[in-house]
């Protein structure tokens, strides 16, 4: 038997009355607020579906974003935790305690006791499930959830009702539970907020966690409320690993290399968006594919192979939700929206804490390993210039190709049907916009709510600013403002005509870098943000160190 405490007892009778209301305003003629449908993956980056111009086959997705909007000028944060607390909080990741990764935090002693990396949410600030629940909207966690070990931090502390998760940022997709760091070695799963033992054998990340969704949304139907569902996968994040059905079905495609790959991907966007039919140069460090010796090449194009069956995989798998979500008869008023985190992983994860002598030690890295239990393997920096394709550089850097991710959102009769949008979004804006289309208020949030004519306008109507491992950057309409330790000046773009940042124009305009640098200041006085004075950033080859 479940005792209840007073405040749980409130909790109850307050949803209860909230979920009446709503029936009664339904009842009057009223529509029910939306169904909501919130998917992130991890490291997907912005060319690697198929209606961006990639060759893995992502059908289910493209059939999304034809339905729906998509959402060509989504920024997240460059970094897993703080963008999925800019999500679910509506406000910079900083004002919320995530001014950085865990796992940067530790390594960085000058961090410790400063609120704006505490890595803790602020005590009564109530997240996307607490307010939509506040609404009564039942509330549904499946997935990565990577915002804290305290058990107050966890998704039940958060307002969902019933959640199955991953407490750290990645680890391994089959049911050994090894994580991506020694000092995350043994994954944590929970569910409701009890731990779970040991994984299912036959357990995969994807396919386990679309199961888990699939048993919440079925659970949602039975009650006479709307619902939120939000679907944290570790797709496509490192270790690539693939069921083994799967690991073989690119076999060959990546033998020519990521200039041939990369150029295949721009040429197809190029059909429908001419603006994104060029890319920076890759990196001179990198070298060319054709001298590589033949065992490399073979190494580097099984990266891929794996990489392109993880994002197939996941498609697969997400198509198995979308026809449930069909079949239900909810589809026409839920809100459908699917985002990446941040940009592709191209950083040197080998270069991380101790990975150059732990990962040895506990992974199987050999060429026929690669993609199964056991295994480690990540994408690289050639695949993560491929991944990001007209946009420059990948994860943990706040240049395009980190922060600009693939996002498609649907909202039958409410936003437009097939539409590519310009507009500038950025992650703090899906809370606020999800409260508009629930009729709730959302003054106190740093975003900007969404509706059908904002989508067909480049101005958001407010400047948007980030901050991650000193890296600085402020979007105002189509201008960006973007400082970083390589350069260690302030620079400014047009992105409409230069998606790939390849032409500085801050000494042709000034006056408008001046103004977006004065915004990024008072950002970060406003936010604590802290000012590193060093590079800060993890994974960074040779030839990006100081």
């Amino acid at each position: 038997m479940i005792v209840q405490g007073s405040g749980e007892r409130e909790n109850a009778v307050l949803k209860r009355l909230a979920c009446l209301l709503l029936l009664l305003a339904n009842a009057a003629g009223a529509s029910m607020p939306p169904n909501v449908v919130l998917i992130v993956a991890d490291d997907l980056g912005f060319t690697d579906l198929g209606l961006y111009g990639s060759e893995i086959p992502t059908p289910h997705l493209d059939r999304l974003g034809a339905e729906g909007v998509q959402l060509m000028n989504f920024h997240a944060n460059a970094s897993c935790t703080p963008s999925r607390a800019m999500l679910l909080s509506g406000r910079d990741n900083h004002a919320v305690g995530y001014g950085a990764n865990p796992a940067a935090v530790r390594r960085m002693p000058e961090l410790a006791a400063r609120p704006g990396y505490r890595g803790a949410f602020p005590e009564g600030l109530a997240l996307l499930p607490k307010r939509l629940r506040d609404l009564g909207y039942q509330t549904y966690f499946v997935g990565k959830w990577h915002l804290g070990s305290d058990a107050s931090a966890h998704p039940p502390a958060q307002g969902f009702d019933h959640s199955f998760y991953l407490e750290q940022g990645g680890g391994s997709h089959f049911a050994d539970a090894v994580g991506t760091l020694s000092a995350d070695e043994a994954l944590s799963y929970w569910e409701d907020g009890e731990p779970v033992g040991a994984l299912p054998e036959d357990f995969f990340s994807s396919t386990f966690y679309v199961d888990k969704a699939l048993a919440y949304l079925e659970r949602a139907q039975g009650q006479d409320a709307p619902f939120l569902l939000q679907l944290s996968l570790t797709a496509p994040h490192w270790p690539l690993q693939a069921p083994e059905a799967w690991r073989d079905r690119f076999a060959g495609v990546y033998d020519t290399g990521w200039a041939a790959t990369r150029a295949a991907r721009l040429a197809r966007l190029a059909q429908r968006f001419p603006a994104l039919a060029s890319a920076p140069n890759f990196p001179k460090a990198l070298g060319a594919w054709e001298d590589l010796p033949e065992a490399s090449r073979r190494e580097e194009a099984r990266r891929m192979e794996i990489y392109a069956a993880l994002i197939a995989h996941m498609d697969a798998e997400l198509g198995r939700l979308f026809a449930a979500l069909e079949a239900s008869g909810e589809d026409d008023n839920t809100v459908v929206l699917f985002l990446s985190d941040n940009g592709p992983e191209g950083n040197d994860v080998m270069g991380i804490a101790d990975n150059a002598t732990w990962v040895p030690r506990t992974f199987d890295l050999s060429f026929d390993a690669m993609g199964g239990p056991g295994s480690y393997v990540s994408l690289g920096r050639g695949w993560g210039h491929v991944s990001a394709g007209p946009l420059n550089r990948y994860k943990s850097f706040l240049s395009e190709g980190g922060t600009r991710t693939p996002a498609l959102l649907r909202y039958p009769g409410v936003l437009p049907e097939g539409l590519a949008s310009g507009a500038l979004v950025a992650v703090t804006d899906v809370l606020p916009s999800l409260l508009a289309w629930a009729g709730a208020s959302t003054g106190d949030l740093d975003g900007v709510p969404l509706t059908a004519e904002r989508l067909t306008s480049e101005d958001r109507g407010a400047p948007f600013a980030l901050e991650i491992y000193g890296n600085r950057a402020v979007w105002d309409g189509p201008w960006k403002a973007l400082w970083d330790f390589s350069t260690d000046h302030w620079q400014l773009y047009h992105l409409p005509t230069d998606p790939g940042e390849q032409t500085d124009l801050s000494r042709r305009e000034p006056a408008r870098l001046a103004a977006l640098v004065a915004f990024w200041d008072r950002y970060a006085e406003d936010n604590q943000v802290f000012r590193f004075p060093r590079e800060t950033g993890y994974g960074r080859y040779p030839d990006q160190r100081p």
